[in-house]
């Protein structure tokens, strides 16, 4: 093979590679959260004070992890639900959900806003 298609190949595969870990890190992998146990169950406003507080810790502590967050329902997405106006579950699947009820929803923690000042769960359920 000359060098230029060995080269090209090499390139293929790098690309390739970094694609897949990319989908990889940014979905987590192939989790199932609902069969999943949680490693930490709390309130939003609980949650929310510990990020911002020292997101830093809170962070490390969170990050990746699957919670069972409750609180009352302040906004209703497409699928999208925010509890307390501070958590932003987005659904694995679409629920309808009423504005104002209280709700316990297992996801997994993927990172704090500072500037919206808002903690991000994805691949979230609601428990019922």
């Amino acid at each position: 093979m000359s060098k230029k298609v060995k080269l090209l190949i090499g390139l293929i595969l790098i690309v390739a590679l970094g694609y897949f870990g990319y989908n990889y890190i940014m979905t987590g992998g192939a989790r199932d959260i609902q069969t999943e146990k949680s490693e930490f169950t709390t309130s939003a406003t609980d949650v929310f004070s510990e990020f911002s507080d020292n997101s830093e810790t809170a962070t490390v502590k969170y990050i990746n992890k699957t919670v069972e967050i409750s609180g009352k329902v302040t906004n209703v997405g497409e699928n999208v639900i925010t509890l307390d106006e501070k958590v932003s579950c987005q659904l694995k699947v679409a629920e309808k959900v009423a504005i104002g009820s209280q709700v316990n929803i297992k996801g997994r923690v993927t990172g704090y806003d500072d500037l919206l000042e808002e903690l991000k769960l994805d691949q979230c359920l609601i428990v019922k």
